[in-house]
């Protein structure tokens, strides 16, 4: 039997969505009436020396104003990397081309100082016949060429790229922005794409927000990266730690100076000297004599400097000797922060960000007004362009939402969601085992948190649990207070021996109460407790058991039955696609690492399956791959770990399996049929031969920006949203693949987005109304909420289990001070710094990856 993938080309659309109330819903998609027929010439553009992004296009505008001749009223227009698009041929011996550019400095406006020289190439490379897009407009083909798209898209960007701050598909200016935490300011800004729709093609309009350096004194910068005041706390020369500290934080910023009155010349930051200013001697021009940075301050500008013992800045090439006393830099506006946000900055980006419908609406459709201006559309003009202003009606469908079923013993058995949300009130939760032993580690101070309120809390959980159906013990349980700086796996292997000594027996959980959010110590105790214990924890915040309220301690029981093997809910008969074969539902997702951390550390790769007929429980499988890989490797072992935990949890084999993966564009889909579903092909060959169970390869994108908003209030939940259920399968999805946009859940703040669904393998023979349906209601199903969620929660475990998973890998915290505060036993070995530590084979039968709230 042959294991290749047997259906190369992505499924059908096999109908539309007819089932549900039928609405009209606005898009942020803007119809592109007309474009320009015939060729369009491609070059590629090489520039050498290679430069930053940043600086292609002046570059590239450069070569525009020296090349009049050569262009003669064409327009050409770039992505600013290395690509051209012109609507006439240029006139190139052999279509190709180099030329010499000198580019002097924007400060330099009589030209007098030494210029940088670039060698400018442009070859042409391809014609594009936009003919075939007007075939796909006109109906007589259903696939849209990739590449007119792309050339559409340019031509639209290249006039706003020019008067704003692109990046990658956005464009942002400092008019709309705020101030932020660290340093850092946040600003708002526009996203622009060309999408193909059902036979016509659209512009995907929305707002975006992207954090950049604030533009300030390089000394506040070193101030903040060091913590300290420099005019109360530094005296004196910096310590080599806080030297290393701040160069990590000022290495690459752009910045200008301050000391020559209109002459402010702009540098790069390339580091900072050792020797402060005071005692750092360089070469006077090319004479022989040499003297310190703060005596030639002196003696030229006259300046003498308040802070001659900090460091200099070394500006461009350390080979240039360029030093600049670090208070006469400031730093330039529109340079992007790429490290990762904290916690506080992460808050203040998602108020910053937090726009209800109708001001997002309105939002967009001034974007759409910047660039259909008569002042900035010379381009579109040229390239016979022209495109609505007004937002795009669709035709949705809201389907009905599903009955969550709980224990019949309980006073209310089953309920009938509102705008997807409900309470646990009178309810027992479906399943609930036996609960024999527990304990309580508290890692506050007592003077912070006494005894009598720990107590308290633990009774007022106790009692919440004991009405859900999920006796605890009756023995209240032991509690030990510990140093959240100590070994974590002695607190916890203590704990462990004092629920023994209490109840007989190991405990099957043990409560954490945390002292705040901070990662480190969060990540030790699920490092000791899975991989070495073998017990789960259940963490909970230390303001939350000072002041605990029955709906917390209703979510903490939620996590805390699924992590001893109960069942919170589930919805019979209402996932027949599950319940009338044996099936499995598997979830996956990569995670990567984050932005700022060591480019070669691991990507983490996760599946997780049902394990039952209802889609409660569920198995992980964890691997490591190589950093920033999004294609599984190892799918193949993965799969197999799975399905044979399938068959040891219910006793039969899956002849259905329903696969979401998460996290592929579309550019990639190719590759997953090519490699992930072969290597799953191959798994189903090495458990049994002739074992073939059909197969379903759903693609979740959550990535996109397209938004719906509802035209009559009526249509809309009480946030002003599209209320859950809703499902947009035409106009704007590809017109003739299996794709459908979903929102499930109900909107808490801001705009919701709706869940982008892409079918690119299908052997179950879905209709719409099936998959869509099916993936809707599971969305009820996850574990740790009373409400829907906006993906299915197997893609949603498979993304606590990955994220989990980073706490097992050796050296696997974030942050080098939390490292050195808390160990958890041993030492990371950094030799093996990409391996993950096993879980405990006993815990792996529990979804011990349901992580808290913090």
């Amino acid at each position: 039997m042959s294991l290749a993938v047997t259906k190369p080309t992505l499924p059908r659309r096999p109908d539309y969505l007819k089932v549900g109330r039928s609405v009209t819903l606005d898009t942020n998609f803007f119809l592109v009436r007309s474009i320009l027929a015939g060729i369009i010439y491609q070059y590629d553009v090489s520039i050498t020396p290679e430069v930053p992004s940043s600086r292609c296009r002046e570059i590239f505008r450069s070569w525009e104003s020296e090349n009049k001749e050569l262009l003669r009223n064409i327009l050409p227009v770039y992505d600013g990397r290395s690509t051209m698009y012109t609507k006439d041929r240029l006139n190139l011996e052999k279509d190709t081309q180099q030329f010499d550019l000198k580019i002097y400095k924007k400060e330099d406006k009589e030209r007098k100082g030494r210029p940088q020289r670039f060698n400018f190439q442009i070859r042409k490379v391809g014609e594009i016949n936009m003919d075939r897009l007007h075939m796909f407009l006109d109906g007589k083909v259903n696939t849209c060429p990739e590449e007119t798209i792309m050339a559409i898209d340019i031509v639209l960007r290249n006039k706003p790229s020019l008067i704003f701050t692109p990046i990658g598909r956005c464009f942002f200016n400092r008019d709309d922005h705020q101030s932020a935490f660290g340093g850092i300011e946040f600003w708002r800004g526009y996203y622009q794409s060309v999408r193909p729709g059902n036979g016509k093609i659209y512009i995907n309009m929305d707002v975006a927000a992207a954090a950049f350096y604030e533009p300030k004194s390089a000394l506040d910068v070193l101030a903040r990266a060091i913590g300290r005041d420099i005019d109360r706390d530094i005296r004196g020369p910096l310590s080599e730690h806080d030297l290393k500290k701040a160069e990590r934080e000022l290495k690459g910023l752009r910045f200008i100076t301050n000391h020559t009155g209109g002459k402010r010349r702009r540098y790069k930051i390339s580091g900072l000297t050792t020797v402060p200013t005071d005692r750092l001697k360089f070469q006077i021009g090319r004479t022989d004599q040499e003297d310190t940075v703060s005596n030639y301050f002196q003696q030229r500008y006259n300046i003498r400097l308040k802070y001659p013992y900090l460091p200099c800045i070394i500006a461009d090439s350390p080979k240039k000797h360029i030093y600049m006393p670090i208070e006469v830099c400031e730093i330039i506006e529109g340079q992007r922060y790429n490290k990762k946000l904290n916690d506080k900055q992460t808050s203040d980006m998602i108020k910053f960000t937090c726009q209800p419908p109708n001001k997002r609406a309105d939002a967009i459709k001034k974007g759409i007004e910047i660039i259909s201006d008569p002042l900035n559309n010379e381009y579109q003009e040229a390239y016979g362009i022209k495109f609505d202003t007004k937002m795009t009606s669709v035709e949705a469908h809201i389907l009905p939402e599903p009955r969550v079923y709980y224990n019949q013993k309980g006073g209310e058995k089953s309920i009938k969601p509102n705008f997807g949300k409900w309470n646990l009130k009178d309810k027992v939760l479906a399943r609930c085992n036996e609960f024999n032993s527990w304990s309580v580690v508290v890692f506050v101070p007592q003077f912070r948190l006494g005894p009598n309120q720990v107590l308290n809390f633990i009774r007022q959980l106790s009692d919440i649990c004991n009405k859900e159906g999920m006796p605890v013990p009756q023995r209240e349980p032991p509690i030990l207070n510990a140093n959240p700086n100590g070994n974590i796996k002695n607190i916890l292997a203590q704990s462990f021996e004092d629920a023994h000594k209490t109840y007989g027996r190991p405990p099957q959980l043990i409560i954490c109460v945390l002292p705040d959010t901070k990662a480190a110590l969060y990540n030790a105790i699920k490092r000791v407790s899975d991989t070495e214990l073998g017990v789960p924890t259940q963490c909970v915040q230390s303001n939350k058991v000072q002041r605990p309220n029955p709906m917390y301690c209703a979510n903490v029981s939620l996590k805390m039955n699924v992590k001893l093997g109960g069942i919170n809910s589930y919805l019979g008969d209402q996932l027949k696609f599950v319940t009338e074969k044996p099936t499995i539902v598997i979830g996956a997702d990569v995670t990567h690492p984050p932005p700022g951390g060591d480019p070669n550390r691991s990507s983490i790769v996760s599946l997780v399956g049902s394990m039952d007929a209802q889609c409660a429980r569920y198995h992980a499988s964890l691997r490591t791959q190589q950093a920033k890989l999004e294609i599984i490797s190892d799918v193949r072992s993965m799969m197999k770990e799975i399905l044979v935990a399938f068959y040891k949890s219910t006793g039969t084999k899956p002849v259905r399996i329903l696969f979401y993966r998460d996290g592929i564009s579309e550019g990639q889909f190719n590759e997953a049929l090519r490699v992930e579903i072969a290597e799953i092909f191959k798994a189903f060959e090495d458990l049994e031969p002739g074992y073939r169970p059909t197969l379903t390869y759903v693609v979740v994108q959550k990535r996109h920006h397209t938004k719906f908003f509802p035209r009559d209030r009526n249509d809309a939940d009480r946030s002003g949203n599209i209320p859950p259920g809703t499902v947009v399968d035409n106009t704007i999805t590809h017109p003739a693949n299996f794709d459908f946009y979903l929102c499930s859940h109900s909107g808490l703040q801001g705009t919701s987005k709706p869940s982008h669904y892409y079918v690119i393998y299908d052997e179950n023979n879905f209709n719409s109304e099936g998959l869509q349906s099916l993936t809707y209601n599971m969305c009820y199903l996850y574990c740790r909420a009373t409400c829907a969620v906006s993906i299915p929660p197997p893609v949603y475990y498979a993304h606590l289990a990955a994220s989990r998973a980073r706490c097992y890998l050796n050296g696997w915290d974030d942050t080098e001070s939390d490292r050195s505060t808390v160990t958890g036993g041993n030492e990371p070995n950094i030799a093996n710094n990409y391996t993950l530590a096993p879980v405990i084979p006993n815990l792996r039968k529990f979804m011990y990856f349901i992580s808290s709230n913090k």
